[in-house]
């Protein structure tokens, strides 16, 4: 029992090990959480609702009214003096309540209004162009996730490349000291070491502050802080993009860019603004039918020579056919027509600017992503050069061939080769994504792809030795 206490104790005392969040984790949390996507989504839902109110326009509209009226009359001397002699006996006292109940049920239907028609056609456009808006955005959101994720793994690599550059130089400096104090070496050359690590120090510092903000970026897009996520393989496959032919990939980007599909229905929906304007000179038709129905009654029972029959029900039916002829209207339907076609042409060369600027980020994103593929493959091999050059001139310096100059340079360079070996493989990564989206063709699937390349273990990483 004392050892299951303590054992108990003992797991509930332990840090808790929380495992690394993946691409799709992060992806899927920030589909929820994104303020950007949501909103998208919330406008959508906003402008599709634009296509039930505008058929309601050219829908029957009926409506009930009801109209419940007491009126109290009352009679002076000279009003009763007006009364026939024979009819004084059927006369009521001096005020009269009449109570009327009036219901109206009416009815109107538009038979030819170009102007809802168009209403309607606008809208629908407006629909589509909404369905094409949300699509953009949910590839522009796994384009966002994905560029903020691997921002962070390229701050944890440069900051694993700056800690080991500190303390190579942090060992230099120390050595340097040492032989300082024998006589072995001059002021100058600590100075010179002092130098370089101050600058690695700097460097480091610098590369924490940058993976502090990158993981605070990643914050704001799923309002969650990752303090782990999963790594990328550094035996990730450098794919090239199929098909291997540019020209293919900017057709698709021209017709399914969605970005571009939404541009279209902005000039469907601007084409069908101008007939709404044209419409302001052509006739219009509808019919309007009405039932009405009215009871009388007084209250107190007392007849006038009016009412000598009590109370009654009057009915009115009536069905009536409105043509709307429009002749002159000041102008306002040139003018505005000739609004409608200007903004028509807005729509149009934006259109235009919108396929040329999906075209070029096709065919930049694809050549980045041919050329990222050579450009990783000579990061490693400057990594592996890097080594061996540093490993022969610390050799040298202890020879005596080499400065401490050279050695800390080449220390330098060794660095720059690590950090641009990060920058150019993430780079390829997120290229693979933007390169879809801009065809269009970007979904789930390819994170998922994307995911089975991160791994939970340890990267292996580029190590230097130091100056013995």
């Amino acid at each position: 029992m004392k050892k299951r206490f303590l054992l108990s104790l003992a797991l509930f005392c332990s840090p808790l090990i929380t495992s690394a969040a993946d691409l799709i984790e992060v992806y899927q949390q920030a589909q929820v959480s994104d303020p950007t996507f949501q909103q998208a989504i919330a406008q959508r839902l906003a402008t599709k609702e634009g296509v039930p109110i505008s058929v309601a326009a050219i829908l029957p509209n009926i409506a009930l009214t009801a109209n419940p009226t007491i009126s109290r009359y009352g009679f002076s001397g000279s009003a009763l003096q007006a009364v026939p002699v024979d009819d004084i006996t059927s006369i009521f006292p001096r005020n009269l309540t009449t109570r009327t109940y009036t219901l109206n049920l009416g009815l109107t239907q538009t038979v030819f209004d170009f102007a809802k028609f168009s209403v309607v056609a606008q809208q629908v456009s407006l629909s589509s162009g909404a369905d094409a808006t949300l699509n953009a955005a949910l590839q522009d959101l796994m384009v966002r996730v994905a560029n903020a994720y691997f921002a962070i793994l390229k701050d944890e690599d440069n900051l694993s490349y700056a800690e080991a550059t500190k303390l190579a130089y942090a060992e230099q400096l120390d050595q340097i000291k040492q032989q300082y104090k024998v006589g072995l070496k001059t002021i100058t050359d600590v100075y010179t070491a002092q130098a370089s690590y101050d600058s690695a120090v700097a460097n480091y510092i610098a590369a924490e502050n940058t993976l502090v903000n990158d993981r605070e970026n990643l914050r704001v897009i799923t309002g969650i802080y990752y303090p782990h996520l999963a790594s990328l393989s550094e035996q990730f496959p450098l794919i090239r993009p199929q098909p291997s032919n540019v020209d293919l990939w900017v057709k698709t980007a021209v017709w399914q860019n969605w970005t571009v599909r939404s541009s279209r229905c902005d000039v469907a929906q601007a084409r069908e603004f101008i007939k709404q304007q044209v419409a302001g000179h052509i006739p219009t038709v509808n019919v309007q039918g009405n039932i009405s129905r009215q009871y009388t009654e007084n209250i107190n029972g007392y007849r006038t020579f009016s009412d000598r029959n009590g109370p009654g029900t009057i009915t009115d039916r009536s069905i009536t056919l409105n043509l709307n002829v429009p002749i002159f209207s000041g102008g306002g339907v040139i003018a505005q027509t000739k609004q409608a076609t200007y903004s028509y042409r807005v729509a149009q060369e934006k259109l235009e600017f919108t396929i040329r600027n999906t075209i070029n980020t096709t065919r930049q994103t694809y050549n980045s992503l041919i050329s990222g593929i050579s450009q990783v493959q000579a990061d490693e091999q400057a990594i592996k050069s890097n080594v061996s050059s540093l490993k022969g001139m610390e050799a040298g310096y202890q020879a005596g061939t080499q400065t401490l100059v050279d050695v800390l340079n080449q220390q330098q360079n060794l660095y720059k080769a690590q950090t641009q070996y990060a920058t150019d493989r993430y780079a390829f990564v997120n290229n693979i994504l933007a390169l879809k989206r801009a065809a269009g063709t970007l979904s789930f699937d390819d994170l998922r792809a994307i995911n089975v390349w991160l791994t939970n273990k340890s990267k292996n990483k580029f190590h230097h030795s130091r100056v013995d």
